[in-house]
């Protein structure tokens, strides 16, 4: 697969290979945090969705277990996608509420 080749993606901070891999998976990471805004903490797990927000996806899942999961766990979660006026309106909503902790990015991304 050339087309989204890790070694050669523009569109990631740290290009890597097999050999690479860990070290450059921490440093995109940090780079993530540091686009959208959250704490740059290596310790913090960090989650990423994307996708879009329609109902086959089951973001109604998502967005109901998102405020239990903040609240009981140490992680960052960031959100990128698009979809239902509801489910964006929903996740900007969660955003607002635990800062620093969920980024819900509501707009279309593919290169």
């Amino acid at each position: 697969v050339t087309e989204w080749n890790p070694a050669k993606d523009k569109f990631i901070a740290v290009n890597y290979n097999a050999t690479t891999a860990l070290e450059a998976k921490a440093l995109n990471k940090e780079a993530l945090r540091a686009e959208v805004g959250l704490p740059v903490d290596s310790k913090v797990p960090l989650v990423a969705f994307i996708g879009r927000l329609e109902e086959q996806k089951g973001p109604d899942v998502m967005i109901a277990a998102l405020p239990e999961i903040v609240q009981e766990v140490d992680v960052q979660i960031v959100l990128l996608g698009t979809g239902k006026k509801k489910f964006e309106r929903l996740l900007k909503s969660i955003e607002e509420k635990f800062p620093g902790k969920v980024r819900a990015v509501v707009r279309f991304n593919a290169p």
